[in-house]
């Protein structure tokens, strides 16, 4: 009996090699169609069971092109289902959470936070999390096709290089504290000393940020999805517990008073959010050690690392340009008010809540695929794949989006009018989410297209989108005080101009992929689009009249914000109903599962 740790296989396990291909999986018999309680799980199976293209078959096989779709697509769903929950209660959470920081700082003391704990994320949430994340994968691909030991040497190199880079970029940001703050806020109404003490405590958040991000990506690579999807749920939990004890036990800190870095107040929020990316990373460490992973430094660059180096100077200029972006918003943000940033951030952040559960699901488990197909060439997969994304994007997103931009100051004053956060700032919060919810499509093909170049190893190609996205979005923010009749309406305005700017970056993306790869199947896109579009514009349109003839407003009136929930708690059902009823109409494949299912259901109640 062998009591050794079984060896990672990274994607191996199962599978064979084509010459002139990468590794694609053996034939298997289907599994079971899962009955999750997502329709969106459905629509996934139903849609790559009609567009995945077969691999090669191995000689004597005698499978057919729908039993090598069957696999393939069912394999997607299995990882989908497994992460599904896990991003619903993560996104619960993360909710619970930011109205938490509205609720019990204020907004001006949540711009202060907001800004320093924003600060750590703007290295690496998108360097490290999105974008090195998405590179590591072909180099993990490649590791695991070329080394004799899996790929398992090529791991331990990665994870020593990048703790290490990590442990100096974490020093050198601690010490440029100060600096990092001042250039966010600048002499806006913001308070920079404020923002300043907690970024002291809030900054060492990066090197813990940069382990969790490629440990993530050796576990997706792995095939293994519910330890990373679990793992901000622990985060989140340790940040809400942290905001309970400071309602419990400290003093509410003054925005205005002289600041003291050793104020309980300011550590209690600095050390107890620290700790909560600490226990984010330290999680995925015992499901790495079930893989027989030895986690001991390695050091020497591998030579894959060396040829990686040009293209990770592309993702460090690919987030140097997007903190541009950052930046500028920040600083016309303070500029105009002192609740702007945890308006505009908040906002954002709740735009997150539904792209978590439908986009960052998706996205995580077409990756590995991605890099598999994008590495062997494979450009009529990568077509297929970006079609599926796209489409169940929108479909998830649209009705969504309607709702916001229809009753967004109900939503927000339901929401956030609560305690510290007063009436107004959360009307103001609200006109923000109708102007910008629109920016969750855009965003949603932006992530999309840039995993598919970076599959592709083109790892330039995002750089020049999110240029693009950064010009539109900088221009348009730089007009925004010029353009708003008040301070309040400068938010607004910017959370446009943000998605603007990612609507121009979808566009250049589609250019750039179409001159790549050819027809991108753009015309059944557009199709999807405009049946899910009609029909969350008739949607709310009805719910808008319900509204009106109820006369739910007054239930403000009655019992105060609380009535804003009862009134989307009505509202809400009455939107998804219309919308469901036409697109039952509609015949789209990629709807075929949930549209079958409600009409079957119906024709049993009339019976």
């Amino acid at each position: 009996m062998n009591d050794s740790p079984r060896r990672p296989d990274f994607g191996m396990r199962g599978r064979r090699r084509e010459p002139g291909s990468s590794v694609i999986r053996a034939a298997t018999a289907p599994p079971p169609v899962s009955e999750g309680a997502f329709g969106d799980l459905q629509i996934v199976q139903s849609q790559y069971l009609a567009d995945a293209e077969p691999g090669p078959l191995a000689q004597g096989e005698t499978r057919s092109a729908e039993d090598a779709a069957h696999g393939s697509s069912r394999s997607l769903l299995r990882a989908t289902g497994s992460m599904a929950i896990a991003n619903l209660v993560s996104r619960i959470t993360g909710f619970v959470r930011m109205s938490l920081i509205l609720w019990t700082l204020g907004g001006a003391v949540a711009s202060a936070f907001n800004t320093a704990n924003q600060l750590p994320n703007m290295v690496t949430e998108l360097v490290l999390g999105s974008v090195l994340t998405g590179m590591f994968m072909p180099l993990l691909s490649r590791a695991s096709r070329e080394d004799d030991d899996g790929g398992l040497g090529f791991v331990r190199r990665l994870i020593t290089v990048t703790a290490t880079g990590a442990f100096v970029i974490t020093l050198i940001a601690v010490a440029a504290a100060p600096w990092l703050t001042d250039i966010n806020l600048s002499d806006g109404k913001v308070n920079t000393s404020l923002a300043t003490a907690f970024a002291f405590l809030l900054l060492p958040q990066i090197f813990f940020y940069a382990v969790f991000s490629v440990l993530l990506a050796v576990l997706n690579k792995n095939e293994v999805f519910r330890p990373g999807a679990w793992a901000p749920v622990w985060n989140n939990l340790i940040g809400i517990a942290t905001l309970f004890a400071y309602v419990l036990f400290a003093k509410d800190i003054d925005p205005k008073a002289p600041v003291n870095i050793l104020d309980p107040a300011i550590l209690l929020l600095g050390i107890g959010t620290t700790l909560g990316v600490v226990v984010q990373a330290v999680v995925l460490l015992w499901p790495l050690h079930k893989l027989g992973i030895n986690l001991r430094p390695q050091w020497g660059i591998d030579n894959r690392l060396r040829e990686f180096a040009p293209s990770a100077f592309a993702g460090f200029t690919y987030v140097l340009i997007s903190q541009v972006g950052l930046v500028v918003t920040n600083r016309i943000g303070s500029a105009a008010d002192e609740s702007a940033i945890a308006i505009y951030q908040s906002n954002w952040l709740l735009l997150q809540v539904p792209y978590g559960i439908l986009g960052v699901t998706l996205l995580t488990a077409i990756n590995p695929r991605l890099a598999d197909n994008g590495t062997a060439g494979r450009n009529k997969e990568v077509v297929a794949d970006i079609s599926l994304g796209t489409r169940l994007s929108v479909a998830g997103l649209l009705p969504i989006i309607a709702l916001m931009t229809a009753f967004g100051p109900v939503i927000a004053s339901g929401l956030f009018a609560y305690q510290n956060f007063s009436p107004e700032e959360a009307n103001i919060l609200g006109n923000t989410m109708s102007a910008s919810a629109f920016t969750l499509i855009p965003y949603a093909i932006v992530l999309l297209q840039q995993r598919v170049f970076y599959a592709r190893e083109s790892y330039w190609t995002p750089t020049i989108i999110i240029t693009v996205v950064t010009a539109v979005r900088v221009g348009c923010a730089y007009l925004a005080p010029h353009v708003a009749t008040s301070s309040q309406d400068v938010v607004m305005l910017l959370a446009l101009s943000n998605g603007l700017g990612f609507l121009a970056g979808a566009v250049m993306g589609y250019i750039l992929l179409k001159r790549s790869l050819g027809p991108l199947s753009g015309g059944e896109v557009l199709k999807s689009s405009g049946w899910v579009l009609f029909a969350s514009v008739i949607g709310c349109a009805v719910a808008l009249a319900a509204d009106w003839i109820l006369h739910l407003h007054l239930l403000v009136g009655a019992i105060g914000s609380f009535g804003d929930i009862i009134r989307m708690a009505i509202l809400t059902p009455i939107a998804l109903v219309v919308i469901v009823a036409v697109l039952t109409r509609s015949n789209l494949p990629e709807l075929a599962p949930l549209t079958n299912r409600i009409s079957a259901l119906l024709s049993r109640n009339r019976g």
